[in-house]
């Protein structure tokens, strides 16, 4: 499978996700940081990857409760620049890498593999979204979340979203960098270079099927994790978030992220 990247890709997520970062949007920014070329998101490149190793994975007629989704995100997946996925299964496990087609170097790696029962942490504090809520996200979300090979793709990305622009999430990260003014992460992404590395979804194969709002009930809950730290303003900071969604009776999906910023003492 062949892809290459454009503005209208990253116009896609951004009005999904509501992540603007200037290194999608503006040359000009982008130049500044010693690049050449306008980026796509991540997530949006990883949508693609998702949906070719669930055709792969719902082709074996799955029997699993849950799966785990994981992807190393190696180098950024550049505008009007050609790309070549490649998917392979060995019966265990389906694999799935995004090459540079001119250098065939991997941009980012990915495997989806059957998973045990997941098991939420107990929250104190957890929030919801009315399932009218919720498929009004997903009219907005850059695919077809009533495909059966994106819709635990849909959730996944809603997740990430509300992790990134939740409020409970950039007070995490004040406490190491208390001079931010923003009002989600999501404004600190266009204030400090941040990249993402790693990317870990934890989700049940009832997201598997065509209704996905059938298990859902009246309410989609949700709780985000504390946020893990790590790191110096001298060497740039690693930041791991986590959000876990539930049904009112059962686990539905964890998703994990993995963030880096470059070095901040001249900041």
């Amino acid at each position: 499978m062949n892809y290459n990247y454009t503005l209208h890709d990253a116009e896609e997520w951004a009005a999904f996700s509501g992540d603007y970062n200037p290194i999608h949007f503006d040359l000009q920014h982008v130049r500044k940081m010693g690049a050449e070329q306008l980026s796509v998101h991540g997530m949006r490149a990883m949508l693609d990857m998702k949906r070719h190793l669930s055709a792969v994975l719902l082709a074996d007629d799955p029997s699993q409760d849950f799966y785990t989704f994981s992807t190393r995100l190696r180098q950024p997946i550049l505008c009007q620049r050609p790309y070549h996925l490649q998917i392979a299964s060995n019966g265990k496990q389906i694999t799935g890498k995004l090459l540079d087609s001119t250098t065939q170097e991997s941009c980012f790696s990915s495997k989806l593999v059957s998973a045990p029962s997941l098991e939420l942490t107990v929250c104190e504090r957890e929030h919801a979204l009315v399932t009218d809520d919720i498929i009004t996200h997903s009219q907005r979300f850059p695919g077809d979340a009533s495909d059966i090979t994106q819709s635990w793709s849909f959730f996944d990305a809603l997740l990430f979203q509300l992790l990134v622009k939740s409020p409970e999430t950039l007070a995490m990260l004040t406490t190491a960098l208390p001079e931010l003014t923003a009002e989600t992460l999501v404004d600190v992404f266009a204030q400090i270079p941040i990249v993402q590395t790693h990317h870990e979804t934890y989700f049940s194969a009832r997201l598997l099927t065509p209704d996905i709002y059938s298990h859902l009930g009246e309410r989609l809950y949700y709780a985000i994790q504390p946020m893990l730290i790590m790191g110096s303003r001298n060497s740039g900071f690693i930041l791991r978030a986590m959000i876990q969604a539930r049904t009112q009776h059962q686990p539905l999906m964890t998703t994990s992220v993995t963030l880096k910023t470059w070095p901040l003492a001249g900041n």
